[in-house]
């Protein structure tokens, strides 16, 4: 990837992007200051003040409306995990009435869904298949979100076809935010199936691409946070040290994240340090917040029997387990069957990376921590 350079007008300090936003005073041409500008300016004078950051783009746009296309913002503000300012946003926009903004809001309403875990998969996909794109920049973001559909089928191959036609769009797109956005959204979901399909090396070299880009963090901190946590994983069977290393740079970068933006992901990757430590054995003395990790943490103690419960109560909430969780059901009860349905379900996901648990040398560590605890 190019570095991002926003070639147009920089405002170059407080006081005059004060001045240019407070007083309306055009410091050039109009068409000379544009969104990249605006972005970047921010990013340079406020680059760990994002509430300062927000309430110029407020301002500008409220004072602009035609020199900031709504759908940047709405990508501005999930990139850095604001869905609150993003959904205020989208319900300004509705209320305006504009048929391409409408397109836009669907997409974003689609992507909320999924984030939060309301839409996926196959049914993701079909939703977005129903959005009316207006224009190109519209079509090339449904065929993102169609491809986190896809990723999350499994369906590896297919996601790398559909890959290969979206990311030389997205590299003629005109907006340099968008395109780098979109660019890291690529990256992002290409880093994870290469984890998944157990293609370690793609993995880690994809993740390094993305970390020695440090300009990116400020512009996508949610995103690039993930490619520490991904790298992290990569290591998860190899080495402790290594892996924690990496998760916990995903969780402190997160962590410096104003508000509640990241909460979600930073327990997800608090969920994964405390995996890497019940896994290894290691500083095992303390319990997880996550219900399914805390089974797993009561297991390699050898407290299978509160695993057991755990389990059941989550599989009465939510009517199923997943993958992981058929695991740990199956080491708390030593039953081989249970095991061989954690197997099918992941080898059916296509995570061959986690479905390492289940080779023969784990499986007997696993088992000796058990045995030896219980001694």
């Amino acid at each position: 990837m190019e570095s991002m350079v926003f070639k147009d007008y920089m405002i170059k300090d407080d006081r005059q992007f004060s001045r240019f936003l407070m007083e309306k005073v055009n410091l050039l041409d109009t068409s000379q200051v544009n969104s990249n500008s605006i972005l970047s300016s921010l990013n340079e004078l406020y680059r760990n003040d994002y509430e300062k950051q927000k309430y110029f783009l407020q301002d500008y746009y409220c004072t602009y409306l035609d020199s900031m296309k709504p759908n940047i913002l709405m990508e501005y503000y999930l990139m850095q995990g604001d869905i609150e300012e993003l959904e205020t946003l989208m319900q300004m926009e509705r209320e305006r009435g504009s048929k391409d903004m409408q397109t836009w809001i669907t997409i974003y309403q689609i992507l909320l869904k999924n984030q939060k875990g309301e839409l996926s998969g196959t049914d993701l996909i079909d939703e977005i298949f129903k959005v009316k794109n207006t224009n190109s920049e519209s079509l090339i973001f449904s065929l993102i979100v169609h491809l986190y559909g896809i990723q999350e089928t499994g369906l590896f191959e297919p996601f790398h076809k559909v890959l290969k036609v979206v990311a030389p769009m997205v590299e003629l797109m005109e907006n340099e935010y968008l395109r780098e956005a979109y660019r890291i959204r690529l990256m992002e979901m290409e880093a994870m199936t290469y984890l998944y399909m157990n293609e370690i090396e793609q993995c880690r070299a994809k993740c390094l691409e993305v970390i020695k880009r440090n300009e990116l963090q400020f512009y996508f901190p949610i995103v690039y946070a993930n490619f520490f946590h991904i790298l992290g994983q990569s290591y998860m069977f190899e080495n402790f040290e290594v892996a924690k290393y990496w998760v916990e740079q995903a969780r402190d970068a997160l962590l410096r994240l104003s508000g509640n933006r990241a909460a979600d992901r930073t327990q997800y990757t608090v969920n994964t340090i405390d995996f890497l430590h019940s896994f290894w054995g290691i500083d095992i003395h303390t319990e997880p917040a996550d219900e399914a990790e805390k089974a797993h943490r009561l297991i390699v103690l050898g407290r299978v029997n509160e695993a057991v419960d755990i389990l059941d109560s989550l599989k009465r909430t939510r009517g199923y387990l997943t993958s992981y969780q058929l695991f740990y059901y199956g080491l708390a009860t030593n039953d081989d069957s249970i095991l061989s349905v954690a197997r099918d379900v992941f080898t059916s996901n296509s995570n061959y990376f986690y479905l390492q648990l289940l080779d023969t040398e784990n499986l007997h560590k696993y088992k000796n921590q058990i045995r030896r605890m219980n001694q």
